[in-house]
């Protein structure tokens, strides 16, 4: 057996990082797919409208969240810092969206600009995250 000299475990370990990032890159997909399935929500709620857009987009979220929440359970490994990356990521997208359908409820109703604006805006913490996680992993 051989001696673990300390350039031994320092290319041992830089092996393993390299595994876990090549295996972590499922988080950018599911960040990706989470901001493209909020721009479509918000979209769907302001363009139907009323009880028919709540509806719809709900019946759409729903599983849609779940499907992807088994995903993610599904796999291996995650980065390290992949934890506070998520949370900010939610934490950032559920304000966003109360704020998006707060004021869009009250104000503006039937404005297409604002809910367009508003789905962007909504999407952009999924895909800000993707942008931090490749970095992360070196994607």
């Amino acid at each position: 057996m051989s001696e673990l000299t300390p350039s031994v475990a320092l290319a041992q370990a830089e092996r393993l990082k390299e595994s876990v990032d090549r295996q972590s890159r499922w988080v950018i997909r599911f960040q990706l797919a989470y901001g493209t399935m909020a721009f479509a929500q918000v979209l769907t709620l302001a363009l139907l409208g009323g009880r028919l857009g709540a509806i719809v987009s709900t019946a759409v979220w729903v599983p849609l969240i779940v499907g992807l929440s088994v995903y993610a359970a599904r796999q291996p490994v995650a980065h390290r810092g992949m934890a506070v990356t998520h949370y900010v990521m939610m934490g950032t997208w559920a304000t966003l969206y109360g704020l998006v359908l707060g004021i869009g409820v009250a104000f503006f109703p039937g404005d297409p600009a604002w809910w367009l604006a508003g789905a962007v805006l909504v999407a952009l913490p999924g895909f800000v995250a993707a942008c931090v996680t490749s970095r992360r992993v070196r994607a």
